[in-house]
C-alpha cells in the first residue's frame, strides 16, 4: 500500500495555524488577565507581539513556505519551529487586538481567526470592558467567503 502524498507547505501551514492559533490565543489571554495590564497596555503588548511575528516571518518565511519534505534537524529544524511558533503567536495576538478594537478577528493565510459565528461563543469570547483589560480567546471561525479550509 502506498503512502499518501504529503500536503503542500501552504496546506501544512494552514493546518498548523488552525491548531496553534486558538491555543496561543488562550495562553495570551490568560497571561494578560494574570498580569493585570490596563486596556491600553494590553493593546500595546499585543501590537508588539504581532509586529515581532511579522518581522520573524519576513526574515525566515522561506523556511516555512518552501520545503522539500525532508526531515530537518539541528539549526534548520529550530529555525522552522521558532518561525512557525512566532507566527502562530502573532496571528493570535492580532486576533485578540482586533477583538479589543471591536472587530471579530483577522484573516491570515486564507483562514479567519477570531470570534466564532455563534452568539454563545461571541458572548463568552468578547473583550471584557473592565479596568484590567482582560481579553477572550481567539478561535477559528469562517471567512466572509465561507468556511476556511
Amino acid at each position: 500500500m502506498r503512502q499518501p502524498e504529503p500536503l503542500d507547505s501552504i496546506e501544512e501551514l494552514r493546518l498548523f495555524l488552525d491548531f496553534a492559533v486558538p491555543l496561543c490565543g488562550a495562553d495570551i489571554a490568560y497571561k494578560l488577565r494574570k498580569w493585570g495590564h490596563s486596556r491600553e497596555q494590553a493593546k500595546n503588548w499585543l501590537r508588539g507581539e504581532a509586529e515581532r511575528a511579522g518581522g520573524s516571518l519576513g526574515e525566515n518565511g522561506d523556511v516555512v513556505q518552501f520545503s522539500d519534505g525532508r526531515p530537518r534537524s539541528g539549526r534548520a529544524q529550530t529555525r522552522v519551529v521558532r518561525t512557525a511558533s512566532e507566527l502562530a503567536r502573532g496571528v493570535a495576538a492580532a486576533a485578540l487586538l482586533a477583538q479589543m478594537e471591536g472587530k471579530s478577528g483577522v484573516e491570515a493565510f486564507g483562514g479567519f481567526y477570531g470570534l466564532t459565528a455563534g452568539p454563545a461563543a461571541a458572548d463568552t469570547a468578547r473583550v471584557q470592558n473592565g479596568e484590567d483589560g482582560a481579553v477572550g480567546g481567539a478561535t477559528r471561525g469562517t471567512s466572509p467567503r465561507g468556511p476556511a479550509a
